[in-house]
């Protein structure tokens, strides 16, 4: 009787599944096929994207290995063109390599350029203004005080990530454009707030020192931050992630 009763169960089992199969089936089916579909999808794009990360990163060496050579001018136009056509990461480090080589041949406003163009292809703040903090330097070695300040308007606010960098860089534009409150207000800022580098916060507290003794005159002579050794460093490549974190503000 208990197997007669069993086998009843399995059969009524069997029906309720084929009525639900039949009812639902199609739906299950698009379900099972899109699950599938998906899956497959994801690990394509995966190799996909694995397949292009590589191709990436033998460009960039075959750049590197040019300048490696002496080929320097070889080297700019394979990380531009690395620059013109890399996904967003590799892209602006490529062109930031290029700004470097080209700053290293005296080619300032061809580094610039390259600057400028880095930071438009990088999508992380940080490396961003990383990128436009180099193009300030190099314009303010030529003198070019007017287009820095323009420039660090963005760079030198609260909680940037070259906040202390890009004031002590602004201090500096505007005494050397001749406008003392300005830069007293951005080297009075970097000695009196917490945070700052110790570094930066001794060059700021020197640099109010010389415009203190020299008060009345036109020229205050702050320390020169272009000869200091606290620029923001190069953003280094990796395979897996090209927009590494660079170095905090020193």
């Amino acid at each position: 009787m208990v197997d007669f009763i069993n086998e009843v169960e399995e059969e009524l089992r069997k029906d309720d599944y084929n009525r639900l199969l039949k009812k639902y089936g199609p739906a299950i089916g698009i379900v099972l096929f899109l699950i599938v579909a998906g899956t497959g999808y994801m690990e394509y794009r995966k190799y996909a994207n694995d397949k292009k990360a590589q191709v990436v990163s033998a460009v960039y060496t075959a750049a590197d290995k040019k300048l490696d050579s002496g080929d320097a001018d070889a080297a700019v136009q394979a990380f531009v063109e690395l620059g013109e056509t890399g996904p967003d990461g590799y892209a602006g480090l490529s062109l930031m390599r290029a700004a470097a080589i080209r700053q290293e041949q005296g080619d300032t406003m061809g580094a610039v350029r390259l600057f400028d163009q880095a930071a438009e292809r990088f999508t992380m703040p940080r490396h961003k203004q990383l990128a436009q903090l180099k193009a300030a330097y190099l314009l303010a070695d030529m003198g070019a005080y007017s287009d820095v300040i323009g420039r660090l308007a963005t760079l030198a606010v609260k909680d940037a990530p070259y906040e202390h960098l890009s004031r002590e860089l602004l201090g500096y534009a505007h005494s050397e454009a001749g406008d003392a409150s300005a830069a007293r207000e951005q080297f009075s800022f970097l000695t009196s707030v917490p945070g700052v580098p110790t570094t930066v916060k001794q060059r700021a507290e020197q640099s109010m020192a010389l415009m203190n003794a020299k008060t009345g005159l036109s020229a205050p002579e702050p320390i020169d931050v272009l000869q200091t050794e606290t620029q923001p460093t190069d953003i280094q490549p990796t395979d897996a992630t090209p927009e590494t974190d660079t170095p905090d503000e020193d």
